[in-house]
């Protein structure tokens, strides 16, 4: 029998929602004490040229905004919740989405308002945990929040230094849907991972089965759900964003931004069918377990089976009936062939019954 071994309690994140407690009036900004030190960045882009900041000051990057067609701030980490105000005034942020940008656990969603988009989603780091990024896109500027340094955005700085010539054209739409399609491909390694371990899984359960396997199976399912309660408001953003009637989004962007959608759904029907096949997983392993077990009881009880009657005549022959009484009292027992002959029908009797149980297909 497959004896399984305790799950590990997975810690669980305080939850951020209610932060600023009940009762709070809207918009009410309030820092999370784990929140990470906050630090700008900068990137000023348009006409193949670009101009690259780290470390900045808020000030000297909002001067940027009249040299170049299209800045992109990037702010990481939510202590200072003074600068998360004072970028807020600067661009006309909508408190109750600054609200939104530090309370971390948000549902992924867009917010349209009158001159720019405000769009959450969850972004996967290679290991697959997750953090929220606030993305604000109007015209001529883009500005991402993340809880902590370190993102996925590498390949879009990569092809903005390189000078491609769709982000240097100085639309910021454009830009915002080259970071969002960077998140959504970087959960394509983590649903690979996952799906790949999986049908490895398979093969290993009918190779040789074993006990810590259904607790990992289990895991990853776990971890396929979470990602399905991430990846399905996702495509109901990037719906919202399709339907966006507004000037500082294009037509020609909204093609992009379908491609996003199509990937995102792509992820979906990859995690919905591998999360269905691990919890067949879970099944298969149980009844290969229940099978294995009923083997060993089958075999157990074959074995008492041929013992009983053997056990029986042993039992019989050993009784302390005195033979020389009377003849009928324990015969064979003052045989000098009386031993080898009762072993021989001790043989004969479990051969004949070995013989039976495999006509019947028992063993």
């Amino acid at each position: 029998m497959v004896a399984f071994p305790r799950l590990k309690k997975k810690k669980r994140r305080r939850s951020t929602l209610n932060r600023s407690g009940v009762g709070a009036p809207p918009g009410l900004l309030v820092a999370d004490p784990e929140a990470v030190p906050s630090r700008l960045s900068v990137y000023g882009i348009g006409d193949g040229r670009f101009h690259k900041q780290v470390g900045i000051d808020l000030d000297e990057a909002l001067a940027l905004r009249t040299e170049w067609p299209v800045i992109w701030l990037d702010c990481s980490g939510l202590s200072d919740i003074g600068l998360v105000e004072r970028i807020g005034a600067a661009f006309n942020l909508h408190p109750l989405a600054l609200e939104d940008v530090v309370n971390t656990e948000q549902r992924p969603k867009c917010d349209p308002y009158q001159d720019h988009a405000f769009v959450v989603a969850r972004m996967l780091d290679p290991t697959g945990n997750s953090e929220q990024l606030s993305v604000f896109f109007g015209e001529g500027f883009v500005l991402t929040f993340q809880e902590r340094p370190g993102d996925a955005f590498d390949p879009v700085r990569k092809r903005i230094e390189k000078g491609a010539p769709r982000l240097h054209a100085g639309h910021s739409d454009y830009l915002a849907y080259a970071l969002i399609d960077a998140v959504i491909d970087a959960y394509f390694p983590v649903v690979d991972r996952q799906t790949g371990r999986i049908d490895e899984l398979e093969d290993e359960i009918f190779d040789d089965l074993d006990a810590v396997q259904v607790p990992e199976i289990h895991g990853l399912r776990r971890d396929m759900l979470n990602l399905r309660r991430v990846l399905r408001p996702t495509r109901d953003a990037l719906n919202a964003l399709l339907r966006l009637d507004r000037p500082f989004l294009r037509e020609e962007t909204k093609t992009y931004f379908g491609d996003v959608q199509d990937h995102c759904d792509q992820l979906i029907d990859l995690n919905d069918t591998y999360r269905d096949t691990a919890a067949g997983l879970i099944d298969l392993h149980m009844t290969l377990s229940a099978a294995a077990t009923n083997e060993v009881i089958n075999l157990l009880t074959i074995i008492s089976t041929i013992f009983i009657p053997l056990g029986f005549l042993a039992g019989l022959w050993g009784m302390n009936f005195n033979p020389e009484i009377s003849d009928w009292n324990m015969p064979l027992t003052q045989s000098p062939y009386g031993y080898p002959i009762a072993l021989a029908v001790m043989t004969v009797i479990a051969l004949g019954l070995l013989a039976y149980f495999k006509k019947k297909r028992w063993i």
